[in-house]
């Protein structure tokens, strides 16, 4: 018997059907209601008991079984049903996650505790928020299909119900669903809070977000990090949203939940939510396996502007690992959210996807909101947040356009930026530097750069050696010059196994870690590999500041030349002389300084 056909036999189809159509009845042998899924007045919806079947003999014209039924009421792939009716029926799947019973344990407890949390939510204790959803456009049908539920405002409620149940304290507070008491008892994590169950994307329960009714702090409280959670990696509905997406061939990525909702309740399935975060590496990778298209939509918050610029250049950054991949970006009314447009008027939520723009041209857009572009200060910032987003331009002559679009919005010329930026194309010359390599081969990549080498010996005695984790803890990522190397080390900071790095870091950056981990480094005892550490780590951080000072230079004489303001220049002199000093206690630290005494 298939896993399919034991599921079957183990559920009744009215049973199934009338959880999601509370309005079918018995007619006859049979059982009758107009049908869920298109609008008619007399019924011509029927489930079979006998066959264990369902049909709508109506304008939808089709039928079948359990699994059919599920897939179209609740819009999953086949897998996703599978898993679901499984869960309710009992039977267990034959899948990798059940090969770690740790973290089977944990997605047992979230199931239990979504349970629970929907069962308040249709108690008495659950009016108030069932009165909130109401107002935000959320029905009953609407609370079922997302398991949307009501987490209660005593303090152990959900404790007691799941140790109840036969798991442990201890198991609760791992899930992320109790906080761990020191003097005072454990308590629930979420108290008084619209609970919102976070799948990841093969569709576990894997944690929660809650939303306050009662104007406690956070607005929204999501799960802490556990062996199942981390929410850099998920992205709210997109185990739901990832068959439209490929359908489709775009995404759309929102920030909150509710807005998330609202588009899938009013047909825009291809819609997915950070959780209020900007995407990261691992939420990338999940994306451009899907589609080349993606509009990330965000509010006209005028806070956090410098914030957004560098989200959403990283965001690209990050996307164009696959170059004919295209994020457009999509700026709602002032004081409006999706969730809001999409209930007043889906057409004008589909015209705005449509009207929006390529995310270079909202980034000039956005440009003199984050910085003072009269002063030289202000145009060299500006310019080093967005070299690499220019040149990550696949087709020369778009490279070439918006190398303009940036001189005439900066002021300036074309050669000038170039000189700026020390190559004609820094970003293509660092793909083609890691591109060249072998990874896997133990061969070393030919870099002439002293930073390139010292980045790569860097990052190879790290991943090699854990305990060095110490010595780099304190370092800022931007001391690597390759993106590629960057998020390595940024990824590498969180993870504590190598196999929880490649985890993370799925697409392209995989085979350069394997490349790093392939380099052939010399026989080294523990002093002689912390100070390889330190030592490269030096040399990162002095061709750092090496190359500002070359722009902070460039910039005092070609706005002397310009007729630069004083306060400007005096502004720019400032900073260079910081980075002078800076640069003075490199050197007075570098390796065996003292000991030459230099």
């Amino acid at each position: 018997m298939s896993l399919a056909d034991e599921i079957k036999e183990r559920l009744d189809i009215v049973e199934v059907v009338s959880s999601y159509v509370p309005s079918l009845r018995r007619s006859g042998r049979n059982f009758s209601a107009p049908c869920p899924f298109h609008n008619e007045r007399t019924p011509s919806f029927y489930v079979f008991p006998d066959r264990q079947s369902w049909r709508c003999f109506g304008a939808c014209a089709t039928g079948g079984d359990v699994l059919s039924f599920v897939m179209r009421a609740d819009k999953l792939d086949f897998g996703e049903a599978l898993r679901l009716l499984a869960q309710r029926a009992g039977v267990a799947l034959p899948e990798a996650r059940r090969e770690d019973p740790k973290r089977n344990i944990l997605y047992r407890i979230n199931d239990a505790a979504c349970a629970f949390f929907q069962d308040t939510l249709r108690s008495q204790q659950g009016i108030a928020a069932r009165a909130y959803l109401q107002g935000r456009g959320i029905d009953a049908d609407v609370i079922r299909r997302f398991q949307l539920g009501l987490s209660p405002g005593s303090g152990d409620a959900l404790i007691e119900h799941l140790t109840a149940l036969g798991f442990t304290k201890e198991q609760v507070i791992e899930a992320g669903l109790a906080t761990r008491g020191e003097e005072l008892p454990s308590r629930d994590m979420f108290l008084s809070r619209v609970m919102i169950p976070i799948h990841d994307s093969q569709g576990n329960l894997c944690g929660f977000g809650g939303r306050s009714l009662d104007g406690a702090e956070p607005k929204y409280l999501n799960s802490p990090r556990t062996p199942v959670f981390d929410k850099g990696r998920i992205l709210y509905l997109f185990h739901k949203a990832k068959a439209a997406i490929r359908r489709e061939g775009e995404g759309v990525v929102v920030e909150g939940y509710m807005d998330a909702i609202a588009a899938h309740v009013h047909g825009f399935e291809n819609v997915v939510a950070s959780m209020g975060t900007s995407l990261t590496q691992q939420q990338v990778d999940l994306l451009k396996g899907l589609a080349k298209q993606f509009v990330m939509a965000l509010d006209a918050d005028a806070a956090g502007q410098q914030a957004t610029f560098r989200s959403l250049r990283d965001s690209w950054l990050a996307l164009s690992g696959k170059s004919d991949v295209k994020l457009r970006v999509l700026v709602l009314p002032f004081g409006k959210d999706p969730d809001e447009l999409i209930r007043s008027s889906p057409e004008a939520w589909r015209i705005a996807i449509s009207e929006a723009v390529p995310v270079l041209d909202h980034l000039f857009t956005l440009a003199p909101k984050v910085w003072d572009l009269t002063t030289g200060t202000g145009k060299n910032q500006a310019w080093q947040e967005m070299q690499p987003i220019v040149y990550e331009q696949g087709n020369v002559f778009d490279q070439d356009t918006y190398l303009r679009k940036v001189a005439n919005l900066l002021d300036t010329t074309v050669e000038r930026l170039q000189a700026i930026s020390g190559v004609p194309n820094p970003r293509g010359q660092i793909r083609r530097s890691v591109s060249s390599a072998k990874p896997g081969t133990g061969t070393e990549l030919q870099a002439k750069d002293p930073a390139q080498v010292a980045s790569e010996h860097l990052l190879s005695c790290l991943l090699r050696w854990p305990q060095l984790k110490v010595l780099a803890a304190g370092h800022d990522p931007e001391v690597f010059t390759a993106w590629e190397h960057r998020s390595i080390f940024t990824y590498w900071l969180q993870c504590s196994t190598i196999k929880e790095l490649t985890d993370a870091l799925q697409g392209e950056l995989r085979p350069l870690v394997e490349h790093l981990l392939s380099l052939s480094l010399p026989p080294m005892d523990m002093r002689q590999k912390e100070q390889a550490v330190k030592d490269c780590f030096h040399v990162l951080e002095v061709q750092r500041l090496r190359g500002i000072k070359q722009e902070e230079s460039l910039l005092l004489a070609q706005g002397a030349g310009e007729g630069e303001t004083p306060g400007a220049l005096e502004e720019i002199s400032l900073q260079a002389i910081a980075t002078n000093e800076r640069l003075s206690q490199l050197f007075r630290e570098r390796p065996g300084h003292q000991k030459r005494g230099v």
